[in-house]
């Protein structure tokens, strides 16, 4: 039986292929990571007592302005 290289090259294409495909699943699970990261970091900010405090006030204030107004007349 005679080694041409054939072989060899069989196998560096496989290993060049495996290690591709790893590549891609890292970039992959990377992104992942990265998108449930801003999920998480958009539901801190919606539900943060600040902002629902910020949000809340306005309304708050015009109610008792009303009643300021329903008193004086």
């Amino acid at each position: 039986m005679q080694d041409n290289g054939s072989t060899i090259a069989i196998e560096t294409v496989e290993e060049s292929e495996q290690l591709q495909s790893a590549i891609a699943g890292y970039i992959v699970y990377g992104f992942e990571i990265l998108l449930v990261l801003i999920l998480v970091g958009i539901a801190i900010y919606l539900f943060s007592s600040k902002r629902q405090k910020s949000v809340e006030s306005p309304k708050y204030r015009m109610m008792e302005d009303d009643d300021d107004n329903d008193e004086s007349k």
